[in-house]
């Protein structure tokens, strides 16, 4: 009999979420585009969204086999072979001397190699010819991820986080490993069922109430509310790659039982299929959320500064520039939605962030205090960044662009993004950056001395996960959805690789899928 007191689990991986049209712009991913954690480094992950595997370890005294684990930075183009045989080769040297009971695997779900668009299952392929049938390989992946044939061969227990925010990823990675475990000391027998559905979704909240992300996240927690149902997950997908796994996936996991995973798939499946329309949904663009934000305006004021800042109740406006997402492979310089900003009247605004370099080299020589002429932005993606904005600002501030969140999404990890400076044009006040890096709270306001809650409005770039935060600050959450890399129009892309039909690209897509 397997003694669970004496479970030894490994954990590494490497997780991307490839966005194959950045590959253009900012080449791809090398070795030295990773971020690395080698051997004990691993544990450091304890306690952050993605050291839920270890958590689990921790809380249960397993022993910890810590290999190699790497993760995206700034550069979201297609993994090199060269960079992935690296990190190939260094897990499966430590597996080959340590043998493991489990292993939780660190991937995301859309990651693409040059010679493979599918990581997550060429890797666990290569983990089970070390590890051998009698380890269980687990995971809980970005929902914004796939799942292959070659996926569900080769793990034991493949789900995916089911928050966008992904607020949730520590507790999915702590519930795969301990489903793992179980399986591994014969408690039960995972056993899954997963059904592609063709719809190419865009962005989808689970933060706001009616959003069709929300409503397959019920439809999932209902579904596991059956005790034979082990999870119920949905894969949105990843619409911002070029590859023949486009689309939506249902994965239905039971205990040992096939004909209810099938029967629960195809269900859940048909529904979605059936309710598509809802993925229409889409957001206003630059133009149409400025309207809206200055109606919002005219009715609740402008910010008048209190007598005291502790009566301060004000809520600012938030947009969310989300179509120039620095977290999907975006430049994050373009500037649609901060050149009509500046040539609006909404009151004192701040602007978290705009990705230039070169203007934050010329405001740092300039000094604080000093008004520079600059070319701001609009720089790095000649198709979409739009104009560079030509204007006089005021040096405010220089940060050295080392941040650690304090929101819920990624709470306590620091990132090192580069010098940024505060620049104030007119009433706005915009950080410009160095580095390459989404909004997941007020951080890069706050190094500047910005307080969020003395401004009208505030501007983040970002698709979802600095709603996890915002929500809390305001009343007003807006998107604007601007002609970067990750605009919510996904059938503006080029799809050479895809699989045809597909909704809504294709009038004659249907489901199922050999119908």
């Amino acid at each position: 009999m397997k003694d669970s007191n004496k479970i030894r689990v490994g954990i590494g991986g490497l997780f991307h979420e490839t966005n194959t049209y950045a590959t253009e712009l900012t080449g791809p991913t090398t070795l030295k585009d990773l971020v690395v954690y080698e051997g004990e480094a691993l544990l450091k992950l304890a306690g952050t969204a993605m050291g839920g595997a270890i958590d689990a370890c921790l809380e249960n005294d397993w022993e910890i086999v810590p290999t190699v684990f790497m993760h995206v930075n700034t550069t979201f183009g297609t993994v090199t072979d060269d960079a992935y045989a690296a990190v190939k080769q260094q897990l499966l040297s430590t597996l080959a001397n340590e043998p493991v009971d489990v292993f939780y695997l660190m991937v995301h779900g859309a990651g693409i190699v040059q010679s493979t668009s599918d990581l997550e299952g060429d890797l666990a392929k290569s983990i089970r010819e070390v590890v051998g049938v009698d380890t269980k390989i687990v995971a809980s992946t970005d929902l914004h991820g796939k799942v292959t044939d070659l996926i569900a061969r080769e793990y034991d227990y493949y789900t995916t986080c089911k928050e966008y925010a992904h607020v949730d990823f520590n507790p999915c990675a702590k519930e795969a490993l301990l489903t793992g475990v179980s399986a591994f000391l014969n408690q039960l027998t995972p056993t899954m069922n997963y059904q592609k559905i063709p719809i190419l979704l865009p962005p989808s909240t689970t933060m706001e109430a009616g959003t069709f992300g929300t409503l397959i996240r019920d439809k999932c927690l209902a579904y596991e509310e059956n005790p034979q149902i082990l999870n119920c997950s949905l894969m949105h997908g990843f619409p911002y790659q070029d590859t023949e796994y486009c689309g939506m996936y249902v994965l239905v996991t039971t205990d040992n039982d096939i004909v209810l995973a099938e029967q629960i798939a195809t269900e859940f499946a048909q529904w979605i299929w059936d309710n598509r329309q809802l993925s229409l949904n889409l957001p206003p663009n630059v133009d149409q959320t400025i309207a809206i934000a200055t109606d919002i305006l005219a009715t609740k004021g402008r910010y008048q500064a209190p007598a005291a800042f502790w009566e301060n109740d004000n809520k600012p406006i938030v947009i969310a520039d989300i179509g120039d997402n620095p977290g999907g492979g975006c430049t994050g310089d373009t500037t649609h939605l901060l050149s009509k900003i500046l040539t609006t009247d909404l009151g004192k605004v701040a602007f978290f962030n705009i990705r230039d370099p070169q203007v934050v080299k010329q405001a740092i020589e300039a000094g604080v205090g000093a008004t520079i002429s600059v070319n701001l932005g609009g720089k790095l993606d000649p198709l979409r960044s739009g104009a560079p904005i030509e204007c006089t600002a005021y040096v405010k501030s220089i940060s050295d662009g080392i941040e650690t969140i304090r929101g819920p999404m990624l709470n306590g990890v620091s990132f090192d993004l580069g010098p940024s400076v505060r620049l104030s044009i007119g009433q706005v006040d915009v950080i410009v950056q160095t580095g390459l890096g989404q909004a997941f709270d007020d951080v890069s306001g706050r190094a500047h001395g910005i307080d969020i809650y003395e401004y009208d409005v505030v501007c983040v770039k970002s698709s979802a996960h600095w709603r996890a935060f915002y929500q809390k600050v305001s009343d007003h959450l807006l998107m604007a959805d601007s002609p970067g890399l990750t605009t919510a129009r996904v059938g503006e892309f080029a799809h050479t690789k895809l699989t045809h039909p597909i909704y809504p690209i294709d009038n004659d897509a249907s489901f199922p899928i050999s119908a």
